[in-house]
């Protein structure tokens, strides 16, 4: 499963919470997002390319994650605009991992991923090849599962549909769950971060029924 994004899940209930019942918390976040949007207005163009690079790095690099960004995103610009530039940022770094899996090959790729995890994926695309499967893995797996994607030269075109599918949802739960805990609304963030964990279960019991 996505053990990275249900561990951030598990800690941005921790976090919201936290949030919500701390008041030196609350202060100090606005102190910093304040000047991060006073930067932003200042550097408008700037604000928005650190923002989309930083998505882009997060699908390519397994450690790297720009979703504590989010919140101050949704302060600064309104969750429409962070969830087009954060699903820009994140589809730019799966095309990109998609290319260099393609084109430079399993060697090069093993720099970013281990090798065990790679031959682990691969095989996985490979017996799982449809439409709805691979969807589904994308769903399931780690964004850097793109890389895996490209050294079997899956079909451009199809994973570039099955990847904004994939990444559509993620984009926008991140944004109105960041908004819902800027604005205290409990129970729109529970939900939201409810039906993601759902929809990354599902998937992933449908992809591995076969292995678990």
């Amino acid at each position: 499963m996505n053990r990275r994004l249900v561990v951030f899940l598990s800690l941005a209930v921790i976090i919201a919470l936290l949030f919500w019942y701390s008041s030196v918390l609350q202060n100090s976040f606005y102190v910093i997002a304040d000047l991060l949007k006073e930067l932003a207005i200042q550097n408008k163009l700037l604000a928005i390319f650190v923002f989309i690079l930083t998505s882009a790095l997060a699908a390519l690099v397994s450690p790297l994650t720009n979703i504590p960004l989010v919140p101050i995103a949704t302060l600064i610009w309104g969750p429409i605009p962070t969830i087009i530039y954060l699903l820009f940022g994140w589809f730019i770094g799966d095309i990109i991992a998609y290319i260099i899996g393609r084109y430079l090959g399993y060697k090069a790729v093993s720099y970013f991923v281990s090798t065990e995890k790679l031959d682990d994926w691969s095989s996985m695309v490979k017996k799982r090849a449809t439409f709805s499967t691979a969807l589904l893995l994308r769903i399931a797996l780690p964004a850097e599962l793109g890389y895996a994607f490209g050294i079997i030269r899956y079909p451009a075109g199809i994973y570039i549909i099955i990847t904004f599918l994939s990444e559509l949802p993620f984009a926008i739960i991140s944004a109105y769950a960041s908004e819902a805990v800027l604005y205290g609304e409990a129970l729109k963030f529970f939900s939201l971060v409810g039906i993601l964990f759902v929809v990354i279960f599902v998937s992933f019991r449908m992809t591995h029924s076969d292995r678990v």
